[in-house]
């Protein structure tokens, strides 16, 4: 059961119940996946509304990561 209090949620992914965390190592990750300056430039680049395929694939990856997936 996902933990709300440390960040996890969970998600099915391909009939399996997954738990996703975005840890500080999965958000920096991230930053370098999407080239973001900060913390703060990836939730503007997040929060536009457009993202592709592959934006939500690194997404849950690195959430898989986080909660210790070895993918």
């Amino acid at each position: 059961m996902a933990n709300r209090h440390r960040g996890e949620i969970e998600a099915e992914i391909g009939g399996a119940r997954r738990r996703l965390v975005l840890t500080l190592g999965a958000l920096a990750e991230l930053e370098a996946a999407f080239a973001a300056d900060d913390l703060v430039a990836l939730a503007d680049r997040f929060s536009g509304g457009r993202m592709k395929a592959a934006d939500v694939v690194r997404i849950i990856a690195a959430g898989l990561r986080g909660a210790g997936a070895h993918i």
